[in-house]
């Protein structure tokens, strides 16, 4: 299966990469978990003209040629390369790790053989993105869903000892796979017990930047708004 595409989704992904590399000049080597089609990171490249040299790596075969394809159209071999293969299992031991760039499935499934394995973040959402963060990269920028637990991911981040340094946060309305039935009554679920939150339809995803050896820690700001995202008037449910 082709990777999931979302027009919205993915320029606010490139946005933030665009900007953490914006501020961020001396970023010459980023790692890029799932690639996908490579349209985000071809946009934020180009957005910026970065000149160092982006890895990507993602686990669907013809994703990844698709985003090879993109990548020699653009004009941009050799500054980006798209992987097929298993980001964890590319990094070495001892390898040093500089920035990871990552907008991961997180989708949460209440069964353990999700209908939708590339679009899964287990059983709350955020187990993809809490393994980023345990993966030892000196700054991690990740997207992170309101509906995925993500006062969860932020107290991982500082268990980890990272730093939140910058975010920026955009509401979306949920996509196709989302408000599958399925889907959505484990999002309902979740929402009651206090480790999702949502508006109707709609739905917060945040960029953040996360550092080992930064400053005036962020987390609490970003955490107080996911959670009282939708608190006024949480979804019904029959």
């Amino acid at each position: 299966m082709l990777a999931f595409y979302d027009h919205q989704e993915s320029e606010f992904y490139g946005l933030c990469v665009a900007e953490l590399l914006t501020r961020r000049p001396a970023m010459r080597h980023v790692h890029e978990f799932g690639a996908g089609s490579g349209r985000a990171m071809v946009s934020a490249i180009q957005r910026i003209d970065f000149q160092g040299r982006m890895s990507g790596y993602e686990l669907d075969e013809r994703s990844a040629a698709s985003a090879r394809e993109l990548i020699h159209r653009s004009g941009l071999s050799g500054r980006y390369d798209v992987r097929h293969g298993d980001f964890f299992a590319a990094l070495r031991p001892g390898e040093k790790l500089r920035c990871v760039v990552a907008n991961p499935p997180y989708l949460p499934h209440p069964r353990e053989r999700p209908a939708f394995p590339h679009l899964s973040g287990g059983h709350s959402g955020a187990g993809i993105s809490k393994r980023i963060l345990s993966s030892g990269f000196d700054t991690v920028l990740l997207m992170i869903s309101s509906y995925a637990d993500p006062c969860s991911v932020l107290a991982h981040a500082r268990a980890c000892g990272y730093t939140l340094t910058s975010w920026m946060v955009l509401p979306l309305r949920m996509g196709e796979f989302s408000r599958r039935p399925h889907v959505r009554r484990r999002i309902d679920a979740m929402s009651r017990a206090g480790t999702a939150f949502v508006a109707g339809e709609r739905y917060l995803l945040a960029g953040g930047v996360w550092d080992r050896t930064g400053s005036g820690d962020q987390s609490a700001v970003l955490s107080r708004v996911m959670s009282r995202f939708g608190a006024a008037g949480r979804r019904p449910v029959s």
